[in-house]
């Protein structure tokens, strides 16, 4: 019986660590063309999306006669990202329907994980403010028109459209259009400058305290400390009575190396607190921003 007992084992033991590790999910990563989202793994979500959408033709008849050589636009997007798998293919049906040369758009992919958030190889997303993905820029004479951020505020044939003809056209997320201009310019490195006359700037711009939050943390992410803390500097005074933005807060002074700041953030953070579930995350930062200071 322990006989039986020990192959048993050893057949359970040899089967269990001769499966094949999991093997890490494929991205694409840097610039690449249209054929390339035409194989798999990504095949499975580009071939769907791209043939079961049918831009409005209305739109279509109007977009011919606004495109030409001067019109270039650059593609922003992750194959790990669910709005680019629904949105890319879209997108580059909606080009082929008016006939768009491909030498005409650049599709740049961007990776996901912490060490490539929204990062190329080659970093043409530099400077751009690609805080969301996807993001489709558009370009006359190699100007920025306008851009699409994330998914379309209409549709991409009527967003486009309004764009290439000049109507106004606010994307999604247009608080980083002023986010980028003061990164850009080196407002948000000013020591002078006042974080309340920025947040009133940004007051209709914001949908919510969790626009400006995440683009905080990216921007942590991405090494870029300070202009973080100043957007949850700016985000707090927008939204004083969230403990979320109070919690980012202390994080961003925490992260800057401001200990007593971060300690009197987080302590507000667990003040405002209503969510139990948060308060071991909130502890946590102010342990280790104590026991820094």
């Amino acid at each position: 019986m322990k006989k039986i007992f020990s192959l048993l084992f050893t057949a359970f033991f040899l089967l269990a660590y001769s499966q094949p590790a999991t093997e890490k999910a494929r991205i694409l990563y840097g610039s690449c063309t249209k054929d390339s989202l035409t194989v798999a793994p990504f095949s499975q979500w580009f071939n769907t999306g791209y043939e079961s959408y049918h831009p409005g033709a209305a739109e279509v008849a109007g977009l011919k006669k606004m495109t030409g050589p001067d019109i270039t636009i650059k593609i922003f997007f992750g194959t790990w990202c669910g709005d680019s798998k629904r949105e890319l293919p879209r997108f580059l049906k909606l080009l082929s329907s008016i006939s768009f040369p491909e030498k005409q758009y650049q599709l740049i992919a961007v990776g996901g994980s912490d060490s490539l958030v929204k990062q190329s190889p080659q970093h043409e997303e530099a400077g751009l403010g690609v805080f969301r993905v996807p993001v489709f820029i558009i370009y006359k004479n190699g100007k920025e028109l306008n851009r699409i951020n994330e998914f379309p505020v209409q549709s991409l044939e009527k967003d486009l459209l309004a764009i290439l003809g000049n109507r106004s056209y606010q994307p999604n997320y247009h608080s980083f259009s002023a986010v980028l201009s003061w990164m850009n310019d080196g407002t948000l490195l000013d020591e002078n400058i006042n974080i309340r006359g920025l947040a009133e700037q940004l007051r209709f711009r914001v949908a919510n305290e969790h626009e400006l939050n995440s683009l905080g943390y990216l921007l942590l992410k991405q090494g870029n400390r300070k202009e973080a803390l100043q957007l949850f500097r700016i985000n707090y005074s927008l939204y004083p009575e969230s403990s979320n933005t109070a919690s980012s807060l202390g994080e961003g002074y925490l992260e800057n190396n401001e200990y007593t700041k971060a300690v009197t953030a987080l302590e507000r953070s667990l003040e405002l607190n209503k969510e139990p579930g948060a308060v071991k995350e909130i502890l946590a930062l102010l342990y280790k921003a104590k026991e820094k200071g």
